[in-house]
């Protein structure tokens, strides 16, 4: 494909679209998704990897930050935003920065199967490996501070972590509570505390963990697997710590409605997303994933157009 970054761009403009959180551009033609963790691919490591990992962290959080960069970190982000306001063709820009959400995944590291066992079998040397990563996120989320009031951006953020699956969460609740959200709360304090909105991504059923989520200081969801029974209308039945109903992230479906759907099944389901939300207020309404080559395009412009004649706010 040539120039994909100016295609992507010229569509979401066809779209119409107020604003966009990340782009996801494919470089192959069978390419369905990005992230994909194949647990093939880890064989032979064993649980004893993170505990190894663990001891090898330093013993402070000044050994931890040596050679970290506010600076240049503060130079990194204003060149993210700099280009989107720079070449987005006025397209709103809403940033997802994942290392700023937690850093629950080491299964992308060391594969689910070591990853869980430590989990169960070390969890304060796997807590230990998320402090550590969570010291230097909690720097930037400083830095990004500056940049949102430096830059004049939108005060929102997308972040947060995949910890859940169909079954709900990966870890029981006593160990997330213990062991990874006390780290999550660590690194966000300084964008809660300035006004920043985080939304927090999860996928699958994150039902067991919303209260948790709230209580860290998130403002909204995104990452609705409405197949686990996830509710839009339970969710904005909550209240955040700023006594406020949750924003909604709500994504049209990658795995029902858009591939397999007609467009009037995702016109409904755009309905159903702005009852949900008594009209649409604090609703966000985009693709619940990355959409692939089994989408079809008339299915995309049937969901924002009705997005857009409902005014959607």
């Amino acid at each position: 494909m040539q120039a994909p970054f100016e295609g992507v761009i010229r569509a979401h403009q066809n779209l119409n679209v107020d604003g966009v959180v990340s782009w996801v551009i494919t470089t192959e033609a069978d390419q369905i998704r990005a992230g994909l963790v194949e647990e093939a691919k880890f064989e032979g490591i064993e649980p004893e990897a993170l505990l190894d990992a663990a001891e090898r962290i330093p013993d402070s959080e000044e050994k931890i930050l040596a050679g970290f960069c506010a600076e240049a970190e503060a130079a990194r982000y204003r060149s993210h935003f700099a280009n989107a306001l720079e070449s987005w063709g006025g397209i709103v820009h809403l940033p997802n920065f994942w290392e700023i959400g937690g850093h629950f995944p080491l299964y992308t590291q060391y594969g689910y199967t070591a990853f869980l066992s430590a989990c169960a079998l070390y969890p304060e040397a796997v807590r230990r490996i998320w402090w550590a990563k969570s010291i230097r996120s909690r720097e930037r989320a400083k830095v990004l501070v500056e940049i949102y009031k430096e830059m004049g951006l939108v005060p929102t953020m997308f972040c947060g972590e995949d910890l859940c699956s169909m079954q709900g969460p990966m870890c029981s609740l006593d160990f997330l509570r213990k062991q990874y959200f006390p780290t999550v709360a660590m690194i966000i304090e300084p964008l809660v505390e300035s006004g920043v909105r985080l939304i927090h991504h999860c996928d699958g059923d994150i039902r067991p963990i919303v209260n948790d989520i709230l209580r860290l200081g998130f403002r909204g969801f995104q990452g609705f697997q409405y197949e686990c029974g996830v509710s839009i209308r339970e969710l904005r039945s909550m209240r955040t710590l700023f006594d406020e109903q949750p924003l909604i992230w709500a994504g049209m479906s990658v795995s029902r409605s858009l591939p397999f759907g007609s467009e009037d099944d995702v016109r409904a389901e755009i309905d159903g997303f702005y009852r949900d939300t008594d009209g649409g207020h604090g609703l966000f309404v985009f693709t619940s994933n990355v959409s692939g080559v089994d989408v079809p395009a008339e299915n995309l412009v049937a969901g924002y157009q009705h997005a857009r004649q409902l005014k959607i706010r």
